[in-house]
């Protein structure tokens, strides 16, 4: 009976093998997300990104999406069939060089990045330089500024499949101005700044999408300074569609066809 033996380990690794599933090809089976969290940075109901991380991953679950991630930078492993990197942490682009090509890679491959609010923020002019190209634009450190309270978000394309529906709205909240952009982004939304113009003040882009040919998708989201704001209906539908957007799919697929 001996020689039977290795038949038998054979047989049994095929098996395994057989009864693994297969990664789900891009764009079919659940939206495969990863969720780049990081500590709470501020003061009450401010840059609470454990809340967000907690009640976004069940969202998201609810509406059929995989989803993984945390406060930890992912392995190549990790994203080896992740469609969506949402991130929602302080100073979002800032990466050891390990961490950058792990998401250079990423990238490459055509991986799509959803960014909120500070995860806009980048460090030095090096990782402010790599980030806008990533995501098509970054904060620019002593130069970039923000302002706290309420602000009035003006849908400058209406047909987007992303913003398709949604009216102008305001909300209690913080926006981003004087950021490093690139000139090919797609600005969905703008809000007015402190800045002078004319007999009004200056508006500058607070949502927009960004693509690399062949390579990575971007839909970043300025506002999300309040985490009480992403309970407003708006903010959801916007954010769900980029999400589904970012990861080439139906913008509509995580909100009932909304």
């Amino acid at each position: 009976m001996r020689p039977l033996l290795p038949l038998v380990v054979a047989a049994c690794v095929a098996f395994a093998q057989a009864a693994e599933p297969a990664a789900a090809a891009p764009g079919q089976g659940p939206l495969r997300v990863f969720m780049r969290s990081g500590p709470k940075s501020h003061g009450p109901g401010c840059h609470d990104h454990p809340a967000f991380l907690r009640d976004w991953t069940v969202l998201l679950k609810e509406r059929g999406a995989r989803v993984t991630g945390g406060d930890v930078f992912p392995t190549a492993a990790d994203l080896a069939d992740v469609e969506v990197m949402v991130i929602h942490r302080q100073v979002g682009g800032n990466f050891k060089p390990e961490e950058q090509k792990v998401v250079d890679d990423y990238a490459r491959r055509g991986g799509g990045f959803v960014v909120i609010h500070a995860g806009a923020v980048a460090g030095a002019d090096a990782s402010a330089d790599h980030y806008r190209d990533m995501i098509g634009g970054s904060w620019r450190q002593k130069v970039t500024k923000w302002r706290e309270g309420p602000m009035q978000l003006t849908f400058v394309d209406r047909g987007h499949r992303i913003t398709a529906g949604v009216a102008d709205f305001g909300m209690d909240d913080e926006i981003y101005y004087d950021m490093d952009l690139r000139a090919d982004i797609h600005v969905l939304a703008t809000a007015p700044t402190p800045k002078k113009k004319d007999d009004g003040f200056e508006a500058q882009p607070q949502i927009w999408t960004y693509e690399k040919a062949g390579a990575q998708r971007a839909f970043v989201f300025i506002p999300g300074h309040r985490h009480a704001n992403f309970a407003h209906a708006n903010v959801q539908r916007l954010l769900l569609r980029g999400i589904a957007w970012a990861g080439r799919r139906n913008p509509s697929l995580l909100t009932g066809g909304k």
